[in-house]
């Protein structure tokens, strides 16, 4: 039977970007520590993990840029960013034109808002309503 052993990430339950410094481990920690200390029982328990975070932080990474052992969340945060067409943003295509009634497709199409539209006001005004007395 295979054991699965859930990494913890000093850095994700500090909250601050991996390879951060003492300085900024310390004062993630205050002020997660803080809103624990709110908590009563429940929060006590969670200060555990928040100080070996903190510790872990202190101690555990020599070269950032050589550790890999803890996982890193995100990794490239630019990565994130969309600049521009591509897979995620692509550009739109345009239809050719179709020959018909372009004027009464309109009309339909204005006549389902509309429609659409005030069934959303009544369902609307129904919900404001209370049921009549019995």
């Amino acid at each position: 039977m295979r054991t699965i052993v859930a990494q913890r990430n000093p850095y994700v339950i500090l909250g601050i970007p991996f390879g951060s410094s003492r300085e900024e481990a310390n004062i993630a920690f205050a002020r997660k520590a803080r809103v624990l200390r709110r908590l009563g029982a429940e929060g006590r328990a969670q200060m555990t993990d928040l100080t070996w975070a903190l510790n872990q932080v202190d101690e555990g990474i020599r070269l950032p840029e050589a550790e890999m052992g803890i996982y890193r969340i995100p990794a490239d945060p630019s990565a994130f960013t969309i600049t521009g067409a591509g897979a995620l943003s692509p550009l739109p295509e345009f239809l050719p034109p179709r020959p018909g009634d372009t004027q009464g497709a309109l009309d339909a199409l204005r006549a389902d808002a509309a429609h659409d539209y005030l069934r959303f006001l009544v369902v609307h005004r129904a919900s404001q309503l209370s049921p009549p007395p019995v």
